[in-house]
């Protein structure tokens, strides 16, 4: 099995795996997918994660189109997905239970690039309305993993975010509560801007046109 190397591309990577990525083995091909938005995300997808891939892999995937409004790529790389599967230790199938790596976990700088390709993927930019005359950011993200959004919020209070968490229950059999975050207000998005910042053009843009408003 290949060792990738566990560095800073890597953990972002890893961020986005866990957002919208997934892998499995079906009649003994290995598979694994990556689905955006296919007209919010295309530009990160094209010019961005795959540019990820090929400095972290030593591939190039081609992005493609998918009917249920997603864009992306699916490859079939047994060595990658071992590598994610066994040493990264993510699961194949279902993420209900997915944990952010220990390699990652364990190193602060690597935490920060992991919480940025989630972001992107899984979370975004949003605004709430105060008082009725003011427009504030918010920062969210959700994830069917209840143990991965605690990770991530004892991540973000060590390194000084305010938080809010709550959960959203399932009105549908079979479906799984989803685990919510917020962080509000300007001084928290600069403070993500500066520390941890955004690689999806989306959010950047988003990001510097509400610190504009403040």
């Amino acid at each position: 099995m290949i060792k990738y190397k566990i560095n800073k591309d890597l953990a972002e990577e890893t961020g986005i795996h866990v957002g919208d990525g997934s892998m499995n083995i079906y009649s003994g091909v290995y598979s694994y997918t990556l689905a955006c938005h296919h007209i919010d995300d295309k530009e990160y997808m094209d010019n961005y994660i795959i540019t990820l891939y090929e400095k972290i892999y030593g591939i190039q995937p081609k992005g493609r189109a998918w009917s249920k409004g997603t864009y992306g790529f699916r490859i079939h790389n047994k060595q990658i997905i071992e590598f994610k599967k066994d040493i990264l230790g993510l699961p194949m199938g279902k993420k209900d239970k997915i944990n952010i790596p220990s390699q990652i976990l364990e190193k602060q700088s690597f935490r920060k690039d992991f919480l940025r390709g989630f972001i992107d993927t899984d979370g975004g930019i949003n605004t709430f309305l105060a008082n009725k005359r003011k427009v504030y950011p918010r920062i969210e993200m959700c994830n069917v993993s209840e143990n991965l959004m605690k990770e991530i919020n004892q991540i973000l209070k060590d390194l000084g975010f305010r938080t809010s968490t709550w959960v959203t229950k399932s009105k549908k059999a079979r479906w799984n509560d989803l685990s919510r975050l917020s962080i509000n207000g300007f001084e928290m998005l600069k403070k993500w801007k500066d520390e941890i910042g955004f690689s999806n053009p989306k959010n950047i843009k988003k990001a510097e046109k509400l610190i504009r408003l403040e």
